[in-house]
C-alpha cells in the first residue's frame, strides 16, 4: 500500500515485470504466440459446439452446478456478465495456459529459454487440438483451473505451513471448475520428483528430508483442498445430476469399482499412447512415442545406480497413467475426460528430460523434433476449427432448409411457429468432416435447434415428440426421414419434422403390411 501511495502504478508493473527472468519472458510470450498460430482463426469466427448453442443462453450461475463446478457458474456470470466473448474469452485462455505452462516448465527445473518455451508451448496447445477447449464459453474458465492446480501443487512442494493452506484453497478454486485437474496435479508432482531424481546437481538429493516433506506436504494439501471442496458442496444443496455420474463422483467411495477402473485405465491409456484418432493422426502418435521412448531411454543411462534407475522408469511410468488416475475414485463417470491436458504433461516431461539430459548433437535433434511436433499440433488446430467453422454452417443451413420446408406447407392449420422433431438427425461424417468427441458435432437434437433458431431471431419453436403425442409418432412411422420432402407435414395442430425413427416407430416399421422390411 505505501509503494502505491508514492509510486506511479506503471513504475510498479515495470518493477515486477524486471524481476522476471528473461528466459521466462521469452517462454511467455512464445508460447502466446504459437497459440495465436493455433487459434487465430477460431479467435477471429463465431464457431457454435452444441454445448455453446445451450450456454450461452445461461444468464445465472447455473453453469456447471448440478456438476458440482459452482466455480464455472461464478465465473461466467460474476467476471464475464454471462456474456458470451469467444474472441475475449479465447484471448483469456492463451494468456492463462501459457502462464501455466512456463510455470510448470520452471518448477520441473528447466531453465534454459528453448527448453521453457518447448515446455510450454506443448502444454498451451495440446489440450486445445486435443478438442478440450472447444467450448468456447470455457476458454477461460478451465485454462484457469490448470493454472490453479499448477500453483497448488508448486505452493505445497515448498513444505511450509503457509504453503499448504495457500495450496489447500488453491485447489478448492480448482476443483470448484473442474474436478479432473486433480490428475494434472498428480502427473505435474510425479515428473518434479523423476526430474529431482535424475538432476540432482540442481536442487536437494532425491533421497533427502526436503523431499519427503515436499511430498508429505503436497498429499496434506490435496487432501486437505479435497476436504474443503466436498464441504463446501455439501452446504450449497446442490441435487447432482446424473450427468458424468455426477450423483456418484461427488459422494466420497460411491463409485469406487476397481475391477472396471483398472482395465478402463489400461485401455484408455493404451488407446491414447499407440491408436491413432480422430483429429489426433497416426503420425502425432509415433512422434510422441519417440520422445516418450527417448525419456525411457534417458531414466536407464543418467542416474548412476541401480535403483534409481529403476525408480527414474516407475516414475515416469506412473506419470504415463495418472492423467486418467481419477477414474479409481469414479469408475463410471467421465471427469476423467479431460486427462488429455494430463497427457500434455506426459509428452512435455519427455521432451524435457530429452533436452536436459542427452549431449548436444541429440539436444539439437530432440529440439527439431519438439518444433516438428507443436508445428504439427498448429496445423491439427487449424484443422479443427476450420471444420468446426464449417459444421456451425451446416447445422444453420440444415436448420433454414427445414423451417423453409415445414412454412411452404399448403396446409395452414398450425400456428406457424410450433414444431415438433421427431428423433435425431445424424448429418454426414464423410471427408472433411470425422468423428469426434467435442469437435463438428454430426447431430442435431430439437433442444439445439431451439436455441438456433432463438440465435436466429426466428419465432419457430422446436419441442421433443414423446408419448404424448401418438399422431405425431404415428406420422414419424408412416413417413421417411429428412431430406426426404415427405419428412415435414402438419399432424394435429403442430408442424412435423422427421429426422430419425422414435423407438414407438421402429417397432411398428419392424414388420409392415406385406411381411416386407421397410428400407428406410
Amino acid at each position: 500500500m505505501t509503494s502505491l501511495l508514492h509510486t506511479p502504478i506503471e513504475q510498479l508493473f515495470s518493477l515486477a515485470w524486471r524481476r522476471v527472468e528473461p528466459a521466462h519472458k521469452i517462454a511467455f510470450l512464445a508460447a502466446v504466440c504459437v497459440s495465436v498460430l493455433a487459434f487465430g482463426f477460431e479467435m477471429t469466427n463465431l464457431t457454435l459446439h452444441h454445448d455453446d448453442v445451450n450456454q450461452i443462453f445461461i444468464q445465472d450461475t447455473i453453469l456447471g452446478h448440478y456438476l458440482g463446478r459452482f466455480g464455472s457458474g461464478w465465473l461466467h456470470y460474476y467476471a464475464q456478465n454471462h456474456y458470451f466473448m469467444p474472441f475475449l474469452q479465447m484471448a483469456e485462455g492463451i494468456v492463462l495456459m501459457a502462464g501455466y505452462g512456463v510455470l510448470v516448465a520452471h518448477f520441473w527445473g528447466a531453465r534454459k529459454t528453448l527448453d521453457i518455451a518447448l515446455v510450454a508451448a506443448i502444454l498451451s496447445v495440446f489440450p486445445y487440438m486435443a478438442q478440450v477447449y472447444q467450448y468456447n464459453t470455457a476458454m477461460m474458465m478451465y485454462p484457469a483451473a490448470h493454472l490453479l492446480a499448477a500453483a497448488a501443487v508448486v505452493s505445497s512442494a515448498r513444505a511450509s505451513l503457509r504453503g499448504i493452506v495457500v495450496a489447500a484453497l488453491l485447489y478448492v478454486g480448482a476443483f470448484s471448475i473442474y474436478q479432473g485437474v486433480a490428475s494434472n496435479a498428480a502427473t505435474i508432482f510425479l515428473v518434479w520428483l523423476l526430474a529431482r531424481l535424475m538432476f540432482p546437481s540442481e536442487g536437494a538429493p532425491f533421497l533427502s528430508k526436503s523431499t519427503f516433506r515436499s511430498t508429505a506436504a503436497v498429499v496434506t494439501a490435496v487432501l486437505a483442498g479435497g476436504a474443503l471442496y466436498f464441504f463446501a458442496v455439501s452446504f450449497m444443496d446442490i441435487t447432482f445430476d446424473s450427468y458424468q455420474s455426477a450423483e456418484q463422483a461427488l459422494k466420497p467411495g460411491g463409485g469406487i469399482d476397481l475391477g472396471v477402473a483398472i482395465p478402463a485405465i489400461l485401455r484408455g491409456t493404451r488407446n491414447f499412447y499407440l491408436y491413432p484418432e480422430s483429429y489426433f493422426p497416426d503420425y502425432l502418435k509415433k512422434i510422441q512415442i519417440v520422445f516418450l521412448g527417448g525419456a525411457a531411454l534417458a531414466c536407464v543411462v543418467v542416474p548412476r545406480r541401480w535403483w534409481e534407475r529403476l525408480a527414474a522408469l516407475a516414475l515416469l511410468v506412473a506419470a504415463c497413467f495418472t492423467p486418467r488416475a481419477l477414474q479409481l475414485l469414479h469408475a463410471g463417470g467421465q471427469y476423467h475426460e479431460l486427462t488429455l491436458t494430463g497427457y500434455a504433461l506426459v509428452i512435455a516431461a519427455a521432451a524435457m528430460i530429452i533436452l536436459r539430459a542427452t549431449p548436444i548433437l541429440l539436444r539439437n535433434a530432440g529440439s527439431i523434433l519438439a518444433v516438428t511436433l507443436i508445428a504439427s499440433y498448429i496445423l491439427q488446430c487449424n484443422w479443427i476449427s476450420t471444420v468446426t467453422y464449417l459444421n456451425t454452417l451446416a447445422h444453420y443451413a440444415t436448420l433454414t432448409q427445414i423451417l423453409a420446408r415445414v412454412r411452404s406447407l399448403p396446409d395452414a392449420r398450425w400456428d406457424g411457429k410450433t414444431i415438433a422433431v421427431v428423433g435425431k438427425y445424424h448429418m454426414s461424417d464423410e471427408y472433411p468432416f470425422k468423428r469426434a468427441t467435442g469437435v463438428a458435432a454430426e447431430f442435431m437434437q430439437a433442444h439445439h435447434m431451439d436455441k438456433l433458431a432463438r440465435l436466429m431471431r426466428d419465432e419457430a419453436k422446436f419441442i421433443a415428440a414423446d408419448a404424448t403425442m401418438p399422431k405425431v409418432l404415428e406420422f414419424a412411422a408412416t413417413h421417411p426421414r429428412w431430406p426426404h420432402p415427405a419428412s415435414v407435414g402438419i399432424v394435429d395442430g403442430k408442424a412435423v419434422v422427421v429426422l430419425s425413427a422414435s423407438p414407438q416407430a421402429r417397432s411398428r416399421l419392424a414388420a409392415p403390411a406385406g411381411g416386407q422390411a421397410d428400407p428406410r
